[in-house]
This record gives C-alpha cells, structure tokens and sequence, in this order.
C-alpha cells in the first residue's frame, strides 16, 4: 500500500510548483513533504454521493418526538415517528455527560419535526450549521441522535442498522484487542503482557494493539520509564510469536525525529501499522513521519471535519484511517470517509472508546464498509455507561461472541438488541 500513489495526484500541476495545503507549524523549518497539489475532485464525488438507502422507505416518516433521557453522567436518546415507530441509543460513555446540554440547544430543532429519510441533509446541516461549535462534544450528541434514528428506521425496514446505509461486505469482523491502554503505559512489558496475553487467549484474536510513550499528545519524546517503549516492542513479538499481527499507537507522544526512530524499530520486528505518533493535528510533520518510513501509518481517531478526512486521505497521510463513529458524528459521515478512502486505495477501520455500546456500532459500520482494514478495533464485550453501569442488553440474534477471532455482526433489527426497559426506565426526560 505504502508504494502506491493515488491516480487523483493531479497531472495538472505545473512543472516544478509544489504547493503547502497547510501552513509550517511555527518555527517548524523541514522542507514541506508534499510535493504535488492534489485534485481532490474524486474525493468529493464519492463523498457527496447519497448515504441513507431512502428507496426504502416510501412514504414520509416524520420524527415527532426526539427525547434527551438522563440519569447523572449518561445520556439515552429516544426518537418517535407520527406512525408511532420508536428508536433508542445511549450516549459515549465519558463524553456525552459534558456535553448534553447541545442536545437541546444546538441540535434538536436540526431532526424535530422533520423527515427522517433526509438524515443525510439533518446530519449535515447538525454539523456544519453549527460552525462555531463543531468539535468532538458536538458530534457525540449527533452520532447518539443518529443511531436512535437508524434504531427506528432499521425497525421499519426489517433491516439491521448498517445495512441502511451500504451494502452487506463482511458478516463476520475480524478484530484487534486495543484495550489495556494504561496498563502498557503505566507497568513493564512483563506484567502489562500477560493481561492481554489473557484477553487473547479468550478472544482468540488474532491482532493485538499496544501502546508507546507516555501518550500525552505533547510530542515531549517521554516515557513512563526509560525503554520501555522499546523493551514492549522487541517482548510482545517474543511473546505472541510470529505470527500475531501486531500495531502500536504513539497517542502523539513524539516529535518527528523520535517516531522516525520507533518506527524504525517497529518495521524491524514487523509490525502491521503505527498509530498517529505525532500529535493528531500535526499534519506536516505526521507526512514527513509517514514519508520516512516503510511501516503502514494508521490515524484520524480525532477528527471532526469532513475537510480534514479529506485533506488526510488526498495527501496519504495515513494509509489506514480511523474515525471515530460517536467522535466524528455517526455511521453516515463514517460511511463518506470509508468511500473516500475506498477511492484513495486506502483502508478503513473505525475507532472505538471502551464501555458503552461501542463494540456494536462498529459491527455495524464495519458491515458494509468499503475498503475495510483486516481486523478492526474491539475492546471486550464489557458496556460500562457513563455512571459504570453495566447496560443491560439482549442480542435480537445470536448471543455476542468472539470465536477464533472474529465477531459475527449484529443481525436483529435496527441496533439489533434489547435494552432492558427497567434500566431506560431509570433515566429522567431531560428534554423533548
């Protein structure tokens, strides 16, 4: 993939001009790694094509009711139609409870009263009418307001929520385990190992995640103790064998030198991709990280704007991208990133917070994702809400399971679960 240049690399430029998309970071001085203007023309026809399969729904389905539910830090959304069909989601497990109150005051009149075959254009203007609030705690609340509303319109449908929005690809994901985030940074390698040793053994997975550097997205080039960034790269390859795919995620902890000087290391003991070591907005100089190495980069977990995603995929920054669905807004936007990286000859594979419902909506999206990476992000089964809750949930198909490293996808309507009514019951109508 790394060898590949995209065909949209425009033929157009003139001989010799070579253009910066984004100003040098201040003080930043390394000549500019991006060589060509880019014609992004391609990228904006696929991701401007309609998302929502409203062939499928003939007649209008107004949303006449759009409830904000809560109960201390945890967010439900529950939606009606005029026809009486109902839809539920709960909210990100730590983000929602800051940012609920944009529920009532900046999004709610976007969805309330009207057409909910026209999500695409609810979504859109959600988003980009809100242009001086756009930002991660904008779009959780969307993405929750966007999932109740594919709960209730898979239901209509007799259609689980993702195959609203593509076509079936994959019925079973493969999965990468990407949870023990604090214990890789914070023990040594000999005693973070064996708990996800543990996790694989009951997963059967195939593909482990682990974690480098302090993860403070600083770039300050510290670890939590000196080494053990390099001491988890060499052990983790001795003790899961040669055969387990194995990545890692920076989380922005270095300036481009040092994550040239990892990413070295990670390409000798022959790691699968390597995740935003340069923080997430540093876009230059994640290029030039990008440039110097051979290894697959990964990144884009938080991004909010579409022009973002766009930028990223046209210039290559990372050969393997990975929004967000609660941060960057729901499956729909999702769905435009995954057609304009399918367009790039790149690949996808969502990000996914611990806790919640998370490991659901990425079943769902991975589902009829175009260009989907082989293993996709899975942290356990375990549905935390925002008050540590368990959620209480009952598959509408077969029961949840990880078998020889793969997850099948939800095939029950809509969400494709039962959230137990007693435990919605215990969540006060905030607004709606």
């Amino acid at each position: 993939m790394k060898s590949s240049r995209r065909q949209f690399l425009s033929r157009a430029a003139a001989a010799g001009t070579a253009a910066t998309l984004l100003p040098a970071s201040k003080g930043y001085s390394t000549p500019n790694p991006l060589k060509q203007r880019v014609d992004f023309s391609e990228l904006d026809t696929v991701r401007n094509q309609p998302v929502l399969k409203r062939e499928l729904f003939k007649d209008p389905i107004i949303i006449d009711k759009i409830e904000l539910l809560r109960d201390r830090n945890n967010c439900i959304v529950r939606v009606r139609s005029k026809d009486g069909a109902e839809g539920v989601a709960v909210g990100h497990p730590f983000i929602a409870k800051s940012s609920y109150p944009m529920f009532q005051h900046n999004l709610h009149h976007h969805f309330a009263g009207k057409d909910a075959r026209d999500l695409d254009l609810l979504i859109f203007n959600a988003v980009e009418r809100n242009i001086k609030r756009q930002g991660i705690p904008l779009c959780v609340q969307i993405a929750n307001i966007e999932f109740a509303i594919l709960d209730m319109l898979g239901t209509i449908a007799e259609l689980p929520m993702g195959q609203l929005i593509g076509d079936l690809t994959h019925k079973e994901i493969p999965i990468y385990l990407g949870h023990h985030l604090a214990n890789f940074r914070k023990l040594d390698p000999s005693e973070s190992l064996p708990l996800m040793q543990a996790d694989v053994k009951a997963t059967e997975a195939k593909a482990v995640k682990l974690r480098a550097g302090r993860g403070d997205n600083l770039a300050t080039d510290i670890d939590n103790a000196p080494g053990r960034t390099e001491k988890l790269i060499r052990m983790a390859r001795e003790v899961f064998g040669d055969d387990m795919v194995l990545m890692i995620d920076g989380n922005g902890s270095y300036s481009v030198k040092e994550a040239i000087r990892i990413g070295k290391l990670l390409e000798e003991y022959n790691y699968a991709f390597y995740e935003e070591p340069i923080p997430w907005d540093w876009y230059l100089e994640q290029k030039e990280v990008e440039a110097a190495l051979q290894i697959p980069m990964a990144g884009g977990e938080v991004e909010f704007g579409m022009h973002a995603f766009r930028y990223l995929i046209g210039n290559e920054v990372f050969q393997v991208l990975q929004p967000d669905i609660f941060y960057y807004g729901g499956m729909i936007r999702t769905m435009q990133v995954a057609r304009m990286a399918e367009a790039a000859g790149l690949q996808i594979t969502p990000h996914m917070s611990r806790g919640g419902l998370g490991f659901l909506y990425m079943l769902h999206m991975v589902s009829v994702s175009p260009a989907a990476y082989d293993f996709h992000e899975f942290k356990m089964f375990d549905t935390p809400d925002a008050n540590g809750t368990h959620i209480p949930i009952e598959s509408k198909g077969k029961p949840f399971a990880s078998h020889d490293g793969v997850v099948d996808i939800p095939t029950g309507l809509g969400l494709g679960i039962n959230i137990d009514p007693d435990y919605i019951a215990t969540h006060r109508v905030e607004f709606g």
